[in-house]
């Protein structure tokens, strides 16, 4: 092995690689950073590198933004990414030349104002309110991949606000037998909304809740857990998950879809909200037991209208034990009506 060429001897020699203290001048400023460094074996003296020399200088350009809080070249090029956006299209929405971008993203250091301008646009809503200013600047086809994009950001940022927003709602629920001793599961319960619908063939909002609460109540008994670690209010209308409005506000219009539908009452037509299922459901999610409790409770109750399953939840113990308003305890689930079929 040859080493490196010194300079100074005028010659391949070896090499002692360390570290050093040095000081780039970058914008101006003094940047001190842990330098890589080859020193002659032969002669003492540093042997300069190329390709060691940019390695320290792009160190000196990483300590210098991290000191600016100024975006690293690879955090431009996920916002970028994120909305799927070549770098001459970035360019031209944000009125830059149409090579800044791609001298950022290969290492030039930023000015502030391109900066917080890229920090801006971070968040979907600030890029949507840049798009619909700027959306001329760009060419149809490209505005067009944009504008559904965004729409799609949006949402899952609205899911995820949703999933925090409801986490930190349920994070003092306990698991004992409000529960149904079990951690509550949100996927699971929008899972189990979506296969009971879909197995139907579309549900009644007032059948739908009662069907959640059979399907939760009936895997306890028979399991002593149950499915989705829900907790049930007893309502005048039967059973219903607590925060039940909340968890099928965020499964519309993506998951549910909601139709109003004339049916007779005793006190004559009433519109109800039918659900249908827009995607399929995970069932990977779902053990073989619960798969079969839904697919029992489900069948069960296929041919019931609004009325009869209330009318039925009304005569279960569970819910005579209980007060308008109060959270049903999973004890009374012994005494469910229903068994699945041995």
């Amino acid at each position: 092995m040859k080493g490196d060429f010194c300079p100074n001897c005028e010659e391949y020699t070896g090499v002692t690689l360390g570290v050093e203290k040095e000081v780039y001048n970058v914008r101006g400023e003094p940047i001190e950073i842990e330098a890589e460094v080859a020193i002659c074996q032969k002669c003492g003296e540093k042997i300069f590198d190329e390709e060691r020399d940019s390695r320290n200088l792009e160190k000196a350009y990483s300590l210098y933004r991290e000191v600016r809080n100024l975006l690293s070249p690879d955090e431009i090029r996920t916002i970028r990414e994120k909305y799927g956006l070549s770098q001459r299209a970035l360019s031209r929405l944000l009125g830059l030349g149409e090579v800044t971008i791609h001298r950022y993203e290969n290492g030039a250091i930023q000015d502030n104002v391109h900066n917080n301008f890229l920090r801006f646009i971070e968040d979907p809503q600030n890029m949507q309110k840049l798009f619909e200013a700027n959306r001329n600047k760009l060419p149809s086809y490209t505005a067009a991949r944009l504008k559904k994009r965004m729409a799609n950001l949006l949402q899952e940022d609205k899911e995820q606000a949703f999933q925090v927003s409801f986490e930190r709602l349920v994070s003092h629920q306990k698991v004992d037998l409000t529960s149904g001793f079990k951690e509550y599961d949100l996927e699971k319960l929008k899972n189990m909304i979506l296969y009971l619908v879909k197995r139907l063939d579309g549900v009644l909002e007032t059948k739908l809740n009662k069907l959640l609460w059979y399907c939760d109540s009936l895997n306890f008994k028979e399991t002593s857990v149950s499915i989705t670690g829900a907790q049930y209010i007893r309502l005048p209308y039967g059973p219903v998950p607590d925060n039940y409005e909340r968890i099928i506000g965020i499964m519309q219009p993506e998951l549910l879809d909601k139709n109003e539908i004339p049916f007779n009452t005793k006190e004559g037509i009433v519109l109800g909200k039918q659900f249908t299922a827009l995607v399929e459901p995970d069932e990977s999610i779902f053990s073989g037991k619960e798969i079969e409790v839904m697919n029992f409770i489900a069948d069960t109750f296929r041919n019931d209208t609004s009325t009869s399953i209330m009318n039925k939840s009304h005569q279960e113990t569970a819910y005579k034990k209980c007060e308008d308003g109060d959270i049903i305890s999973y004890e009374y689930a012994k005494e469910l009506s229903l068994s699945l079929n041995k």
